[in-house]
């Protein structure tokens, strides 16, 4: 089987968990859903095509290793959604602007006060990700990745990749298995083979967690078991 192999090197990364209230807390290794939302997001996908969402999300296969552990850090954030001009003067309205440079609809939510949230992220840390999406050819994984339909980011949008997400491919029975090959281990600026620590992949004997994504009503959903291992 042929796998995609990625590179998460970025100042700051973010791989959610789920939120509760106002807190952003993350995991130690990328969900399901993410990943999902990675790819769509490199293969142009629309936020609104949740059947196509849910096919990529069911052919994803894929393992974690973690090259150099981060710094967990927490950023203190408020909006105050009651300025003049993040004010919706009508239903049609809005008070939040997007990439493309227009207002996007808000339906509810409290804009009369100070929006308070804390987000957490992982700093400096650097992560490889062995990918097999079934139906899908890696070339054409490779060629998303590497021209991507829209700019990509790990886990949050202000969490741009330092280095192409893409590194090339290997063959290998299993995802976990693609990621003790010596040839996707990174190496440090003195050109030394980094020592990796962790490594999360699917198994039976794994812990059980609900990290895939029902698109059309943005929950998350189902049980997979995910084992972590010391390296």
């Amino acid at each position: 089987m042929t796998f995609s192999i990625l590179r998460f090197d970025a100042p700051m990364m973010s791989f959610g968990a789920p939120i509760v209230s106002e807190e952003g807390r993350i995991q130690p290794y990328p969900a399901l859903s993410m990943m999902t939302g990675v790819l769509a997001n490199a293969l142009g996908f629309e936020r609104s095509e949740a059947d196509r969402h849910e096919h990529l999300q069911g052919a994803i296969s894929y393992a974690v290793r973690e090259d150099v552990p981060g710094e967990k850090i927490e950023d203190y954030q408020t909006a105050d959604l009651g300025l003049p001009h993040m004010q919706a003067k009508g239903k049609k309205e809005s008070v939040a602007w997007t990439t493309w440079g227009h207002l996007d609809q808000r339906g509810s939510g409290n804009t009369d006060t100070t929006n308070i949230r804390n987000r957490e992220y992982w700093a400096d840390a650097q992560y490889t990700v062995a990918l097999h999406v079934d139906g899908r050819p890696a070339d054409e994984i490779e060629d998303a990745l590497l021209r991507p339909e829209r700019p990509l980011f790990i886990g949050r949008k202000p969490c741009l990749p330092a280095k192409r997400l893409f590194q090339g491919t290997v063959d290998a029975p299993s995802p976990k298995e693609a990621l003790h090959l010596p040839s996707t281990i990174p190496t440090d600026e003195n050109d030394t083979r980094i020592v990796p620590t962790r490594l999360w992949h699917e198994s039976d004997d794994g812990m059980p967690v609900t990290d895939a994504r029902d698109w059309a009503n943005q929950i998350h959903v189902g049980e997979r078991h995910i084992r972590e291992e010391s390296l």
